[in-house]
């Protein structure tokens, strides 16, 4: 079964304007409620490619129950966690001539709530699949993320990790079999610019650490992916029109797990990774699974090295 972990989930209020000025009152030209937090946008995602997967989150507060219903109506399952400090969040993203995003504190899971939720982490076994995704309130201890993959790695299942700073570098150390940061988050953690050279550098030195596969998204200039055989890919971008980048990462997890799971090449994981991530980025929220498979003929790779282990 695959199972996704969302620490600090999230009520997006999407709000499209003709431009923004700060300081006058301007009225919306559309408006929509997405359900979001990157766990959450992952389980989206593999439900309109057709996989299924229970979905654990802290939640609180009064809009608790209006984000659990919102995730039920998907047909996602829940495993949530409720806390008594703080609220599921509402993000207001607005689109104009940019975007701009405001987002909330989230709840705030105190020692004994971050103890429920890892008992019930603790069920998880041999062929399981669990992606831990997004960032780490200061509530939350920069290992909770290291201990979870420890956990469920020592009971046979394989982890996913999209994080950054010290709950990335933390994880790292307990082998995960994926982690995505994005090219920000990588020159946040080895405060440098990450031109090619750097960036490949920078990957293999992720996975001497024992990380099976690191995905680095760079918006624009497309990915690179190396894998656990040695093999290093270039993906390019997708040619088309950006219209929100919010879960495009999330949707390139969850791409690259399906195509994973389809036969195990890392080569159609990594092309189904680029079509998800690009068809999220043309839609306003998580593309349909059909607006993913119409992308993946326009798919480019290179392979900068080829397989070093058989």
């Amino acid at each position: 079964m695959i199972y996704t972990l969302t620490v600090n989930p999230s009520l997006d209020y999407m709000v499209k304007l003709e431009s923004f000025t700060a300081g006058k009152i301007q009225r919306a030209i559309s408006e929509e409620l997405i359900y979001g937090g990157k766990g959450i946008n992952v389980s989206k995602m593999l439900k309109q490619l057709g996989l299924d997967s229970i979905a654990y989150a802290f939640v609180g507060g009064e809009t608790a129950q209006l984000y659990e219903n919102g995730i039920h109506a998907m047909g996602i399952q829940t495993s949530f966690v409720q806390v008594k400090k703080g609220f599921t969040r509402i993000n207001v993203k607005i689109s104009a001539d940019q975007e701009t995003e405001i987002n909330g504190q989230g709840p705030r899971p105190d020692e004994e709530e971050l103890k429920e939720m890892m008992e019930r982490l603790s069920g998880l076994q041999q062929g399981d699949i669990l992606i831990l995704a997004g960032n780490v309130q200061k509530s939350i201890p920069d290992t909770y993320y290291a201990q979870i993959v420890r956990l469920v790695s020592e009971q046979g299942a394989l982890c996913i990790v999209d994080t950054n700073g010290a709950p990335l570098l933390h994880a790292v150390n307990e082998r995960p079999f994926l982690i995505k940061p994005n090219i920000d988050e990588l020159e946040e953690l080895f405060q440098c610019p990450m031109k090619e050279g750097i960036l490949l550098s920078s990957m293999q030195a992720l996975q001497q650490k024992g990380v099976c596969n690191i995905l680095v998204s760079c918006g624009e200039k497309g990915a690179y992916l190396l894998d656990e055989q040695g093999a290093i890919y270039y993906g390019k971008s997708i040619k088309g029109d950006v219209v929100s980048t919010v879960g495009c990462g999330d949707s390139m997890v969850a791409g690259f797990l399906y195509g994973w799971m389809s036969n195990a090449d890392y080569q159609d994981a990594f092309r189904f990774a680029l079509a998800a991530g690009s068809a999220s980025a043309f839609t306003n929220g998580i593309a349909t699974g059909d607006e993913v498979r119409n992308l993946l003929d326009q798919v480019e790779l290179e392979v900068l090295r080829s397989a070093t282990v058989k």
